[in-house]
């Protein structure tokens, strides 16, 4: 097979997960090399025969000013597929994207991911399979080229696997159903690859179709990102069902736990195993409900294609469903206790012990005021990193907040005690200072005591009263707080003074160095 290459194509984008890389363009360079047929071009001497390589620069740049991304490998993606649809010739493409300016803070002279796509019968960019040395059809020795399941990588190498979006629907009226869809939010954000970035409000819905005095179902949707493919993600799920209790043997009836895939990258097929999207989630209130509460420009794609709150306004049972609890991930430690009342709980002896009531989130006086905070965790937990992440998923679940960027994970050596791990994450939030660290505080409560979460600085809030210091004093001299958050904004300050110095003048600077910089991604 010939080839065409094109090598440091310019161009400046807003692409990167941090929040300065959504609105301040850096360059980035890719490089194209486009596998095809070129016999008849030299044959006939005509443009008509081979490809217009200009169009093919002209398509590579305008992906990369066009929408944002958050990962340069969903831009090498973006732009193999454009360049396919573009240029139906081509059979195969690799392209490298190369970030010559990330946001890294060691010296370093690029950073790049490459991918080798290839056309598949529906005219799709799909990866190679991973067993093949070379692109099916690119050797003379080829045969027919695989069958690619319909969203399901099977990447090169692990710098080549793509990142996918799912959306997982998840019901139960059988047991205490609340406590159980927690435990399967985190466990399916406990799995290879994959991040829970968004978890809807509870919703409660009669049981229809069922016998007489059938509980109510709970249910909720979350949306994730994984590298795993759609019929391995399915597996996942039915594994975390089995786990809780969830028998399939009979269809229409009572469950612990039932996990769905309602969507996957927009991708529709009739697969009898794995048929997307869902084909009944257009006319589900109790899918639908809390999915657009979730994500209010949310669209189906498929048959019944169109936004998700118009299938709402459609559904036949759309009444029937209510909202249960806004903060359920909280496990009623920050709800739900009626004011200046005690929780009983039983003790380490025989007596019970008290704990006074926390003021409930849901009575926290409204504000229209959004605001950057910055959170510090921490943890000499041999379990830190996983603790961490059902941290953020637990921070990201509190009405008003959203997760914006998320630090390296830093090791902390500690002379007169146990090593830590230490990371930084940014939030926009709508909850005061106060209340949002009284949620923190519900937060570490789950995680009984094993991870410390302080809230380090809030944008426009300067308070010093006893339980709400913001910013935080002690965060100017711990480089366990200001390295991680230099690494997630280079350009953060804490008060008039730049992060960057303040670590520089930390007295145990020494003792911080990083663990991982994709350790939310990782697998466990």
């Amino acid at each position: 097979m010939d080839t065409i290459t094109l090598t440091g194509v310019h161009a400046n984008g807003t692409h990167g997960v941090l929040p300065f890389e959504h609105e301040r363009p850096q360059t980035f360079i890719v490089d194209a090399t486009l596998h095809l047929d070129l016999a008849g071009a030299g044959a006939s001497d005509d443009l008509q025969d081979t490809i217009d390589y200009g169009r093919v620069a002209k398509d590579i740049v305008a992906v990369i000013e066009g929408e944002h991304v958050d990962l340069i490998e969903r831009l090498a993606q973006r732009i193999a597929d454009r360049v396919l649809a573009d240029a139906p010739a081509v059979r195969a493409i690799d392209i490298t994207v190369h970030k010559p300016h990330a946001p890294i803070v060691v010296a370093f002279q690029d950073v790049s991911v490459s991918i080798t796509r290839v056309r598949n019968e529906h005219g799709r960019a799909v990866p190679v399979s991973a067993t093949e040395s070379a692109p099916i059809g690119l050797r003379s020795d080829a045969g027919p080229e695989p069958s690619v399941d319909a969203g399901v990588s099977s990447p090169v190498s692990r710098r080549d696997v793509a990142v996918h979006h799912a959306v997982v629907a998840l019901g139960g009226n059988l047991g205490n159903v609340e406590s159980t869809l927690r435990a399967a939010v985190r466990e399916i954000d406990g799995l290879a690859g994959t991040q829970v970035t968004g978890i809807s409000p509870l919703y409660r819905t009669a049981a229809w179709g069922m016998a007489d005095g059938a509980p109510d179902f709970l249910n909720a949707v979350v949306e994730l990102e994984t590298t795993m493919g759609a019929h391995d993600l399915l597996d996942e799920l039915q594994d975390i069902e089995r786990a809780h209790g969830r028998n399939r043997e009979q269809h229409w009836d009572s469950r612990p736990l039932d996990l769905d895939i309602i969507d996957f990258d927009g991708v529709c097929n009739a697969d009898p195993d794995l048929s997307l999207p869902h084909p009944r989630a257009w006319q589900r209130a109790f899918v639908l409900a809390p999915w657009v509460a979730l994500n209010p420009s949310a669209r189906l794609a498929g048959a019944h294609e169109g936004l998700v709150r118009d299938l709402l306004a459609a559904a036949p049972d759309r009444d029937a469903v209510r909202l249960a609890s806004e903060d359920w991930m909280l496990g009623g430690h920050a709800a739900g206790v009626e004011a200046g009342a005690d929780t009983v709980r039983p003790g380490n002896g025989s007596s019970p012990a008290k704990t006074a009531a926390k003021p409930s989130l849901a009575s926290a006086e409204p504000t229209p005021v959004s605001r950057k905070a910055v959170i510090s965790l921490d943890s000499t937990s041999q379990d830190a990193e996983h603790q961490f992440r059902e941290a953020i998923v637990s921070i990201d679940s509190i009405p008003g907040n959203q997760v914006q960027g998320i630090s390296p994970l830093y090791h902390v050596s500690h002379f007169d005690g146990p090593d830590a791990l230490s990371a930084v994450i940014q939030v926009e939030t709508k909850l005061p200072a106060a209340d949002l660290i009284t949620a923190l505080g519900s937060v570490e409560a789950l995680h009984e005591g094993s991870v410390d979460l302080d809230l380090i600085d809030m944008e426009g809030v300067a308070s010093d009263v006893p339980d709400c210091r913001v910013p935080l004093p002690s965060a100017r001299t711990h480089a366990s707080v200001l390295a991680p958050w230099m690494d997630m904004d280079p350009e953060a300050t804490l008060g008039a003074e730049p992060v960057s110095f303040l670590l520089a003048m930390a007295p145990d600077a020494g003792q911080v160095g990083m663990l991982s910089d994709h350790w939310i991604m990782a697998a466990e």
